[in-house]
């Protein structure tokens, strides 16, 4: 078996604030192939973009990466000086970001903000730079690209700045894509359209992707291995079929639980997870999900449960399976 594009081991990242140290991402390990999706879930604050960032080596002040190995292609990003960095973000591994609205510089055009990260990672004179930016909007679906290469990020919609994040993403043809919520604030058709796009240029680049996601109707249309994360952590972790047909963790037996269905129109009020995600400041002892878990008992209280195989490639972090 060939060894994995990315494998991420032991990964810890905390924020140090005045109030204390916020632990976001707490022992993180996943491995990712060449041409595959993981996907990560969970609620927000559970620690999923902080995970990419981490990897992208982007955690900003008051942020720190703890320990951890991030190896690509057998070289451990953690250890890359910042100049080396440069050349891999963007290159090699590129990011969608959440919200292209503040990701976007306002001041630059969509055109001027593609064409220096070609420029940047590209051996390409202007000509062939200002073609290049026009094949990439062109190949991402948007309109008339000669004349929208022209336009700010204001004058285009929530979609189409969307697609001009990913035409950025992926106009050096990284070997991973890492996007981030890609398709928040956009309405159902626009999602579809997205999601679509990014699958599609995914087989034709033949890149890995790590989709960042609350959404699980998503991920069971795109994703190959799902993490699902929960207060920093991975408490289970599987291939996309299995974790749909046998769900081993409480917190994922409640994200599905919590998914609408067709024959439950009119039959009363969604089913819902009680409670919230903890502080990462100050963690319970024991279980992180024990206060919100339906099976939990004062065992659960005591030590944290770890990820372990339950079954042949079926991790999960639970006493109680």
């Amino acid at each position: 078996m060939s060894e994995p594009l990315l494998q991420i081991t032991d990964l810890h990242t905390s924020f140090f604030t005045d109030a204390g140290e916020v632990k976001a991402v707490r022992g993180v390990s996943f491995s990712l192939e060449k041409g595959k999706t993981l996907g990560l879930v969970g609620e927000s604050g559970c620690g999923k973009s902080v995970t990419a960032l981490s990897i992208m080596r982007l955690v900003s002040f008051p942020g720190r990466i703890i320990k951890g190995e991030a190896l690509y292609n057998g070289k451990d990003l953690l250890k890359f000086s910042e100049d080396e960095m440069r050349k891999i973000r963007g290159a090699e591994i590129a990011m969608v970001f959440q919200e292209p609205m503040t990701s976007l510089n306002p001041v630059l055009t969509i055109g001027n903000q593609i064409a220096e990260a070609i420029s940047l990672h590209q051996n390409l004179n202007k000509r062939e730079v200002i073609d290049k930016t026009i094949e990439m909007l062109k190949l991402v679906g948007i309109p008339s690209p000669e004349k929208r290469i022209k336009d700010y990020p204001h004058q285009m919609s929530g979609g189409m700045r969307q697609r001009a994040m990913i035409a950025m993403a992926l106009s050096c043809n990284p070997s991973i894509l890492i996007a981030d919520e890609p398709t928040t604030a956009l309405d159902v058709t626009i999602q579809a359209q997205i999601l679509e796009l990014i699958q599609g240029l995914q087989k034709k680049l033949d890149m890995a992707m790590i989709l960042i996601t609350h959404d699980l109707g998503v991920v069971a249309e795109t994703v190959d291995d799902v993490a699902v994360m929960y207060a920093g952590k991975i408490v289970e972790y599987t291939d996309t079929e299995a974790l749909f047909e046998e769900p081993m963790h409480p917190y994922t037996i409640g994200l599905l639980n919590s998914l609408p269905r067709m024959q439950m129109a009119g039959s009363g009020p969604l089913i819902t997870i009680p409670g919230a995600v903890p502080g990462l400041l100050n963690l319970p002892k024991g279980c992180t999900f024990y206060d919100r878990c339906p099976k939990a008992d004062t065992g659960c209280t005591e030590h944290e449960p770890k990820l372990v195989e339950v079954k042949r490639g079926h991790w999960a972090a639970c006493y109680k399976i």
